[in-house]
Formats: structure tokens, C-alpha cells, sequence
């Protein structure tokens, strides 16, 4: 893959590139891709299906970012976990809001603007495991730490959804 295309994945399109607050920025790159998967869910016969054409998609996605994430490293920035790879941050975001399946939108401003939160916090703290992953290499390292914090997160999240609708 050719590496101006590497460097445009990795930085989410530019958003890693801002000056202050990258990570925010790159959080913010998921939220048309959640606006997009939440509208093919109509499209699903059932949740069950759609939760796991998600977490495939997740799945695909968290290759996708280590792939990408470890050429950056290497070949690109030439130093680990560069603040302006931001694709793992779209990843966590997105794992925080797996398993949610807003209606309307009300719910979707809610999920998204909860699920930015929640996530942001967990990225931003990274508490128990989350810190040790990324010492890990090859670009796993890189994601690692933000798929932790989107899953934790989206256990909070799924938590606070119950209860809210």
C-alpha cells in the first residue's frame, strides 16, 4: 500500500495532523462511520445479525488499524505510538458503541455524545491494563490501548443504556 495512503488512514484523513487534542480530533472521524453502520442496521432482519456484522466489521477494522498503525511507525514517523495516528481512536469509539442500537435521533445524539465521553476519559486516564498494552510492537501496541478502552468503555456504556432506554 502505497504510504501517502498509509499516512491518510493512519492520521484519519488529517484529523491527527490537528495541532492540540489529535486524539479528539480522531475520535470524532468515527462519528460518520457509527451514523453510517447505524443506518444500514435498517437493513438487518433482526439485532442479533447486526451485532455481529458489527463486531466483524470491528474485527476487520482492529486488523485494518494494527496493519496500517505498524507502518506508520515504522516507515512513516519512524517512532512509536505517534499522537498523529489517530485510526485507533475511530476503533475505540466505535468499540464503546458496539452492542447500542440508538433509535431516532434523540438516542443517537445521546449514544454519540456518551459514547465520545465515556471514551475520551478512558483514553485519556488509561487505567489498569490499558497503559501496560502499549508497550506491545508492531503497531499492536498502537491499538491495543484504545480497543481496551473502547471495550471497558462500552461496558459502561451498554450499562447506562439499559437503565436510560
Amino acid at each position: 500500500m502505497d504510504n501517502k495512503l498509509v499516512k491518510n488512514f493512519g492520521t484519519w484523513f488529517g484529523l491527527g495532523e490537528m495541532k492540540k487534542a489529535p486524539g479528539t480530533f480522531g475520535t470524532l472521524g468515527g462519528i460518520p462511520i457509527f451514523i453510517f453502520l447505524n443506518y444500514i442496521r435498517q437493513f438487518f432482519s433482526n439485532s442479533m445479525m447486526y451485532n455481529s456484522f458489527y463486531f466483524v466489521f470491528l474485527m476487520t477494522f482492529f486488523a485494518f488499524a494494527v496493519y496500517i498503525s505498524d507502518i506508520c511507525e515504522r516507515e512513516i514517523y519512524k517512532r512509536k505510538d505517534p499522537q498523529e495516528v489517530v485510526i485507533d481512536e475511530v476503533l475505540g469509539f466505535l468499540t464503546t458503541l458496539f452492542l447500542i442500537n440508538p433509535v431516532g435521533l434523540k438516542q443517537n445524539i445521546i449514544a454519540i455524545l456518551l459514547g465520545f465521553v465515556i471514551f475520551r476519559i478512558l483514553d485519556i486516564t488509561k487505567v489498569g491494563p490499558i497503559d501496560k498494552s502499549q508497550a506491545i510492537g508492531n503497531g499492536i501496541g498502537v491499538v491495543l490501548d484504545d480497543f481496551l478502552a473502547g471495550m471497558i468503555g462500552n461496558f459502561i456504556m451498554v450499562s447506562i443504556w439499559t437503565v436510560m432506554f
